[in-house]
């Protein structure tokens, strides 16, 4: 039986469709998400677009897959992810996310710092002090067991305010330079990386700490519960970890950001 020759429109198609349809050949990627939240994670597509992105891009390069990073609200990337429409969060805690699958090493180490617009002499010695003050929390944010109990308690909500939207720490700020709140509770690396990009360094002064465990201090990039391919995911960015830790590559990019090694 004779075979004829494919004509150069059949072999096209055929070429096309194995492109399309072949995992080997489409070009990967994964979806990374969170609002900006930088150092952590900034402007994306920016020669720095944050410590925890460069991570994990450093992770998946090793493993040919692009990071596709986009900026969103908190809460909207939270959901996003947790259907599984989209990859993974950046910067989460396990409290934040419960059920989302987590790398077995952290990505970084927030601390949350109490912040008043200077000169106001208030300061944070525990969470009674909270009583007489208008705080400003992000909507979806972990801030410790003490200091959760002390936002959802209905007895203190005329005293909370919970910000959200695009730009949280913008709006939380004006209300602090406008009297409208007293303390905003904050990252301090955020915080502090977003008075230098302001020139507000004199502005703004922290007045305390809030001292929590490593299940709300240790942050992550934590992938969807729905996602097939979370549990490699999330191996891939532990094995890139411990690499990178040991050959000093973890170091350099903290380093790009001013922040030491937290372990």
């Amino acid at each position: 039986m004779k075979v004829l020759p494919l004509r150069a429109g059949r072999r096209s198609l055929i070429v096309l469709l194995l492109f399309c349809f072949s995992p080997w050949l489409r070009a990967q990627s994964i979806t990374l998400v969170a609002d900006y939240w930088c150092p952590y994670n900034c402007e994306p597509g920016s020669e720095a677009p944050g410590f925890m992105i460069e991570i994990a891009e450093g992770a998946f390069a090793a493993h040919g897959v692009k990071v596709d990073y986009r900026v969103m609200p908190w809460l909207r990337a939270l959901h996003a992810v947790q259907k599984g429409a989209l990859d993974g969060v950046i910067g989460a805690s396990k409290i934040e996310a419960p059920g989302f699958v987590f790398p077995a090493m952290a990505q970084g180490r927030m601390r949350n710092g109490f912040w008043v617009a200077a000169p106001n002499p208030w300061t944070y010695s525990g969470v009674e002090s909270l009583q007489n003050v208008r705080l400003g929390v992000i909507g979806g944010y972990s801030y410790g067991e003490e200091i959760e109990a002390y936002i959802q308690d209905p007895a203190n909500a005329a005293q909370v305010t919970v910000l959200s939207g695009e730009d949280p720490l913008l709006r939380g700020a004006s209300m602090l330079l406008r009297n409208r709140l007293d303390v905003l509770l904050e990252d301090e690396q955020v915080m502090r990386h977003w008075m230098a990009e302001h020139n507000f360094q004199s502005r703004f002064s922290l007045a305390g700490s809030a001292r929590n465990s490593d299940i709300f201090s240790q942050v992550y990039v934590a992938f969807s519960p729905a996602g097939e391919k979370s549990a490699i995911y999330a191996q891939w960015l532990t094995d890139y970890m411990e690499k990178a830790r040991r050959s000093g590559e973890l170091a350099a990019i903290l380093q790009k950001y001013g922040i030491s090694d937290w372990q």
